[in-house]
């Protein structure tokens, strides 16, 4: 697995997208070594735009898989590497890819909400799949918080990425409800985001 197209792309737009995303990352030190799971908050279009520029090692982000259908969008997301999933039913040939991806010792990026959510971030709001694919890879999660000051940011909003302390994965296996891991995981993020409101309120 080569992620050379993925690096090539990001690296060409990574000053236009800090122009008119204005991505800010925080806590660079905590980006463990290779490989570990981006699990963030979905709240904007620019989300993933967002990560791929501020968190430099090669990742393949998850993605709905209606996408895949527009033609030119398909082209630029299959040469990044995004892994399209299918929302409507359990995809295990997404839930292998990212599995086989970890192996290959790259990252994978997850929106464990599933879908934009502009509400506040809750830990409940986690499909089941992220506690799967992530017990299955055996990996590192990396809880990230995408914070903007608006819940409908426009151009040359300040999209803030603020990256949370690692999470082992003998520390969220522990918890063996499928369900329950899945908000273990996710609240994480959601600390970030409580955490970040109460220091700035």
């Amino acid at each position: 697995m080569k992620m050379r197209s993925y690096t090539i792309i990001r690296n060409i737009a990574r000053p236009f997208v800090k122009v008119f995303f204005r991505y800010k990352l925080e806590n660079k030190e905590n980006v463990p070594e290779n490989p570990f799971i981006i699990c963030a908050n979905h709240l904007s279009l620019r989300d993933p735009v967002c990560l791929a520029c501020s968190i430099t090692p090669p990742t393949r982000y998850m993605c709905k898989a209606e996408l895949e259908k527009t033609p030119v969008v398909s082209f630029f997301l299959r040469k990044l590497r995004v892994i399209f999933v299918n929302r409507q039913k359990a995809d295990l040939g997404s839930i292998r890819q990212c599995v086989e991806t970890v192996k290959a010792g790259y990252n994978v990026g997850i929106f464990p909400q599933g879908t934009r959510i502009r509400e506040q971030a809750k830990a409940e709001q986690a499909q089941d799949g992220v506690a799967m694919i992530c017990s299955l890879t055996k990996a590192t999660v990396l809880p990230v918080a995408l914070i903007y000051k608006s819940k409908k940011p426009r151009l040359f909003s300040r999209c803030r990425v603020v990256v949370g302390k690692p999470l082992p994965y003998e520390e969220y296996s522990a918890i063996r409800d499928r369900k329950e891991q899945a908000h273990y995981i996710f609240g994480k993020v959601c600390e970030i985001i409580d955490n970040d409101g109460n220091k700035n309120s």
